[in-house]
């Protein structure tokens, strides 16, 4: 890209003062124009730039001219303190020499440093503008304690990559205070990878829709309100029935209620899961360490509670045979917490059931399409991490065609890194996401099906492990989101799409891509 006379003009006029600051070292304009350079990295690219393109003459420069002119004024009226988190792409390269050109300061940092470290050098220098890649934005908008660091001077954010997500944008703009544009690297490898992926996603949700056929979201709300009643109620009913929490004048201590009902040790941990749900919900108080009671319910009311449930289940959500084992396990509850009865093997969550086929046909179509466009001279290295849910059936048949040199598929980790990891989410996101995007070699894609939305009936019928703690409540699909970009993801999709009825089953299937 050749450089113009104006950008020439201008280092000159910036004389003896600062035009690229890097490492503790600056390079004033005429420094530049006389060709000094620190070695590689962005600022030796934009100062072999200047070098390269300084003796070119004006009508050579011009076509130049016009896009720096455009950035700079992007960029708008001085001071400009321009810092770039960014490699030495041809883009970064134009919006530096965009900033001599208007007469700013250009403070080359390091994309790969600490996020704290960072922001602590964008206030110490006194930033007025950020140029970044989009996913180290969505980072530093998440660090804690960012409203430490003096970020007023910032008045505008340039962030590279894929198109955004809204609500990325207005996290980034709450924390930052500044405003954020969105620019595209041309032609890059990047946005290819990113256009490959959400073709994979869009033919992945186009392969599943076959199994949301005649399921509205008014239907999967009304059974999902309907279970939680059936499931709450029959909680509570267990309780009463050895005669606590029946009075909502009488409170009772976490103590008082296991000890009066008998639970076993192995259950005690699930019944103050009971307890918390309960009081969450509304069908119990809770008065700091006390436990306030409901009128008494009567057992035939609960049961009856089942049936609106079994009826909206029945209408093409799943077999009647799945609802009926939640049914018969409520019913069993007084005497397996009280050691009486063994303990049954465990159901998956009814919600969980009702998008299994959803689930499995997306997961299928995005690894057959990813093994069918992998042309390496490696094979796909494909690691799935079942959880014994019955997807792994789905991978297996999405890749029985696939020649064995083209595609590996493992069960386990192996100590190498993998182009793709199929995997459940379970537990905190940040944990969970950091260990499986480890697992990802360079590109590589994360397919993670993640629970977002309580499943009230694993209450019911989960068995509680003696040497397991209580399993955490599902994490919000925003939480998984903001985890994957954390942990470095470039794109992070989900399916299913907003407001699709199976979404509101409380699953998500998030598909991301690292650099």
């Amino acid at each position: 890209m050749p450089t113009s006379p104006a950008l020439v003009s201008a280092l000159r006029e910036l004389g003896d003062r600062p035009a690229v600051v890097a490492g503790g070292r600056s390079i004033s304009g005429i420094g530049l124009l006389l060709g000094v350079s620190p070695p590689g990295g962005l600022p030796g690219a934009v100062a072999a730039k200047v070098a390269a393109h300084s003796a070119l003459p004006a009508s050579t420069a011009r076509a130049a001219e016009q896009r720096l002119r455009h950035w700079a004024g992007v960029l708008g009226p001085e001071p400009i303190r321009h810092t770039l988190l960014h490699p030495a792409t041809d883009l970064a390269v134009e919006l530096a020499l965009a900033t001599l050109l208007a007469g700013g300061t250009v403070h080359c940092a390091d994309p790969d440093q600490r996020p704290e470290e960072q922001l602590a050098a964008l206030a110490t220098t006194g930033t007025t503008h950020l140029t970044l890649p989009s996913d180290l934005l969505w980072r530093l908008a998440r660090v804690p304690g960012l409203a430490a660091h003096d970020l007023s001077a910032l008045r505008l954010v340039l962030h590279v990559g894929p198109e955004p997500r809204q609500d990325d944008v207005y996290a980034a703009v709450d924390a930052l205070g500044a405003v954020v544009a969105h620019l595209r690297e041309p032609h890059s490898d990047a946005e290819a990878a990113e256009h490959r992926l959400r073709a994979a996603a869009a033919t992945a949700a186009t392969a599943a829709w076959k199994h949301a056929i005649g399921i509205t979201a008014e239907q999967v709300r009304d059974f999902g309100a309907h279970l939680d009643h059936a499931v709450l109620g029959s909680l509570l009913l267990t309780l009463q029935q050895y005669g606590v929490l029946t009075d909502p004048a009488t409170g009772h201590t976490e103590t008082e209620i296991l000890d009066s009902v008998v639970v076993t040790p192995v259950y005690r941990p699930q019944v103050v899961r009971w307890l918390d749900a309960l009081a969450r919900h509304g069908l119990i108080a809770r008065h700091d360490d006390r436990y306030v009671g409901a009128p008494p319910l009567a057992a035939a009311e609960v049961r009856e509670t089942w049936r609106p449930a079994a009826d909206a289940w029945a209408d093409g959500l799943g077999q009647a045979a799945a609802l009926d084992r939640v049914r018969r396990a409520a019913l069993r509850l007084p005497r397996r917490i009280t050691g009486q009865e063994p303990p049954r093997p465990a159901v998956p969550p009814l919600r969980w059931t009702a998008a299994r086929g959803y689930f499995g046909a997306a997961l299928g179509s995005l690894v057959r399409g990813m093994a069918e466009a992998h042309d390496g001279p490696a094979p796909l290295r494909v690691l799935e991490l079942s959880d014994g849910d019955g997807t792994d059936t789905a991978i297996a048949r999405a890749l029985s065609a696939r020649p064995r040199q083209v595609v590996e598929h493992h069960p386990l980790p192996d100590g190498g890194r993998f182009d793709v990891v199929v995997a459940a989410g379970a537990g905190d996101p940040d944990t969970t996401v950091a260990e499986l995007v480890r697992l990802l070699a360079p590109g590589g894609r994360l397919l993670l099906v993640a629970a977002t939305d309580e499943q009230l009936d694993v209450l019911v019928t989960t068995e509680p492990d003696a040497l397991a703690a209580p399993a955490p409540a599902p994490a919000p699909a925003e939480e998984w989101r903001a985890a994957l970009t954390a942990a470095g993801c470039a794109t992070v999709l989900a399916l299913p799409e907003d407001g699709h009825p199976m979404g509101l089953l409380g699953q998500h299937l998030f598909v991301a891509r690292v650099p």
